[in-house]
């Protein structure tokens, strides 16, 4: 006997984990990227000069 009763059910289950692990994932900051965010912010800026 399976434990969800149909396959929308299973679909819906699915689709919440994806919507959770993609609210986790889109608030996580890799170790050390903020100061590499900052030297690519410098680097675009002398690149891309205004004037």
């Amino acid at each position: 006997m399976n434990s969800i009763p149909s396959l929308e059910a299973a679909e819906k289950i699915i689709y919440l984990k994806i919507i959770d692990y993609t609210e986790q994932w889109s608030i996580r900051k890799m170790k050390g990227f903020d100061l590499a965010r900052e030297r690519l912010q410098e680097l675009f800026e002398q690149r891309y000069k205004q004037g």
